[in-house]
């Protein structure tokens, strides 16, 4: 995120990304102290991006598990491409595969 930000790339979080990150404890205060540096705007899905991200489901037969990962991935075509970065590429670059504008990269 700090390169990201340091050369002036927008860094966006959708919100739905929380819910996989916020359990309680040290880690909460842990993602909100990352949020306050305002290095990534949290964004909304709404009905475009849950549209997007249903189709890319459909695409490859999946069910519900990869959800996240698809809004994700249509947060960012939404957005008109970039880069999502992961620790686990696999769903990711399944999901973005059909958008060259889209690309994966293990964090």
């Amino acid at each position: 995120m700090r390169s990201a930000h340091d050369h002036n790339h927008p860094v966006r979080v959708p919100s739905a990304v929380l819910v996989e990150l916020y359990r309680g404890g040290g880690t909460d205060d842990a993602i909100d102290a990352v949020l306050a540096r305002d290095f990534a705007q949290v964004v909304t899905t709404g009905a475009r991006i849950a549209r997007i991200a249903g189709h890319l489901l459909a695409a490859l037969d999946a069910d519900s598990d990869m959800a996240v990962d698809a809004l994700v991935v249509a947060t960012a075509i939404r957005l008109g491409g970039g880069v999502v970065v992961t620790h686990e590429p696999d769903d990711m670059t399944a999901l973005a595969a059909a958008h060259a504008n889209v690309k994966v990269a293990r964090i």
